[in-house]
């Protein structure tokens, strides 16, 4: 099968809807399908990428918002002979799927990656959009496909609730369990210079506000209050970058934190393999990849049980989790952890088991690709049923225009 994926982001970028698309395109492809991403950033060896027109964010320029011309990406599918089209964002490179579904005549399956209520504010107040809007615009979108896929069932309960019509599955993303198991390429403690003695408490992730690193920050500084020996490192970029250095310096913890910034993709598995503990206190997440990771690395995490973390993790399955944001409990998690060897071993090892057992990529990809297949059926009914061309066709009457 041919599946033209359109997202908003892709490799080399460091999020959890880029590391699902690019895992899904290498499974697929190695069951026997054609995989082509159309994304506005790409690797510029990777064989089946395309890269669209896109602006830089100026607070995150490894980002790109997309700005696709749709005759030039209409004629590439055309020509690729594409038989599916999968969205990874319902923004403008969703627009563009739901444009060549039309066109084409092909099936479109939609991934909701992200709990869009919970992003609202990174727009400013004059044009935020209320809950019920995001809502509402959700539904929109996704009744505008032939399927949709969840990462976690709260997802799949919510896009219900909103009045998604279309079939809905749940089909997380896998772990490339491989790739965290591979042998390192060079010594982060020897990179930054921390001390053989020091643990090395963990984040992955977007610098970001509902990421709730300011929470991580605050049971770091408890945790260190009472072990010394011990470094807290950060990595990723974000648009509250500086608020969280100026928070590390209010704090006192200059000397104790390190920030990397930016790093590739294919650098963080040395992080996740040399630490000692992972901590993750977002309460957003669909669902939460990097916590996955991190236990497929070895690596014991201590997180919030909310969201998707509460749909993918199982206390004591390489994990320790709290019910809520709290510092007396999650610290206190923390400090069983590291001040026993034994037992973290025992969780390290309890990880790696159960992600292997649970969330191994091939078998998601088989998955996904019998979700195609059934999606190609049923929307050859749907299509008799349905006008399928009355959105494009109406904007089209007014003469507008969408991408």
């Amino acid at each position: 099968m041919n599946i033209g994926m359109m997202s908003d982001t892709y490799i080399p970028q460091i999020n959890g809807v880029a590391t699902s698309v690019h895992l899904f395109k290498k499974y697929l492809e190695e069951i026997g399908d054609n995989v082509y991403v159309f994304a506005p950033v790409v690797p510029q060896d990777e064989a089946g990428t395309f890269r669209v027109s896109g602006l830089k964010f100026f607070f995150e320029p490894q980002h790109r918002l997309a700005i696709p011309l749709s005759n030039k990406i209409l004629n590439i599918s055309s020509k690729l002979k594409i038989d599916l089209v999968h969205s990874h964002a319902p923004f403008s490179m969703g627009f563009q799927a739901v444009r060549l579904s039309e066109q084409l005549g092909i099936p479109h399956v939609h991934t909701y990656h992200t709990l869009l209520t919970e992003y609202r504010h990174y727009l400013p107040m004059p044009i935020r959009p209320t809950e019920n809007a995001v809502k509402e615009f959700s539904m929109w979108f996704c009744n505008m496909t032939d399927t949709v896929i969840a990462p976690t069932d709260k997802i799949k309960d919510e896009l219900l609730d909103y009045g998604v019509k279309v079939p809905v599955h749940i089909l997380p993303t896998g772990i490339d369990v491989k790739n965290f198991q591979r042998s390192l390429k060079y010594s982060v403690r020897e990179r930054y210079s921390i001390p053989e003695k020091d643990r090395i408490i963990l984040f992955v992730g977007r610098i970001a506000k509902e990421k709730n690193i300011h929470f991580l920050i605050d049971a770091f500084k408890r945790l260190n209050g009472e072990m010394k020996n011990t470094t807290l490192i950060i990595v990723g970029d974000g648009p509250e970058k500086q608020e969280i250095i100026h928070r590390i310096a209010r704090t006192g913890l200059k000397n104790k934190v390190i920030m990397t910034g930016y790093i590739p993709r294919d650098d963080v598995v040395e992080y996740y393999r040399e630490a000692d503990l992972f901590a993750f206190g977002s309460v957003t997440e669909t669902q939460g990849l990097v916590v996955l990771e991190a236990l497929a690395a070895g690596l014991p995490v201590v997180a919030v049980a909310k969201e998707g973390i509460a749909d993918v993790l199982i206390d004591g399955k390489g994990c320790l989790l709290v019910d809520d944001v709290l510092l007396d409990p999650f610290v206190e998690k923390m400090k069983k952890i590291l001040r026993d060897e034994e037992f973290r071993i025992k969780l390290s090892d309890e990880g790696i088991n159960y992600v292997n057992q649970n969330w191994a990529m091939d078998t998601m990809a088989k998955r996904l690709h019998g979700i195609y297949e059934e999606t190609v059926v049923s929307s050859k009914r749907r299509r008799k049923n349905y006008d399928t061309k009355s959105f494009f066709t109406y904007l089209h009457s007014l003469r507008l225009r969408l991408f």
